[in-house]
């Protein structure tokens, strides 16, 4: 798999869910993400790995409760996606400097 691989949404929305819902996931994922995403079938390529771990930071530097310990309102939903926008667009804009980079 190379940094050129596309990211799969459907792939990455059906990991936040379980992490969200799935307390024995989150068990595992608590002590070895790595080990939680093959052991949950997750084969994700680089790019997504990328945004997993991306995402992961961006809620630690946001205070979100990242074992979700704490209930989700509406309002914590809302957070989770804007930080998930967020992370994307951080990723797309960093690959565009990248292939302008290769370019020159």
């Amino acid at each position: 798999m190379s940094s050129s691989d596309p990211i799969r949404m459907p792939v990455l929305l059906r990991l936040a869910e379980q992490a969200m819902s799935d307390l024995e996931f989150r068990a595992v994922a608590r002590q070895d993400v790595e080990l939680a995403l093959t052991q949950f079938g997750y084969d994700l390529n680089e790019r997504e790995r990328a945004l997993v771990f991306s995402f992961r930071q961006a809620l630690e530097e946001a205070g979100i409760d990242l074992f979700l310990t704490e209930d989700f309102d509406l309002e914590n939903i809302d957070l989770l996606r804007s930080i998930g926008e967020d992370v994307i667009e951080q990723e797309h804009a960093e690959n565009g400097r990248n292939e302008v980079k290769s370019r020159e």
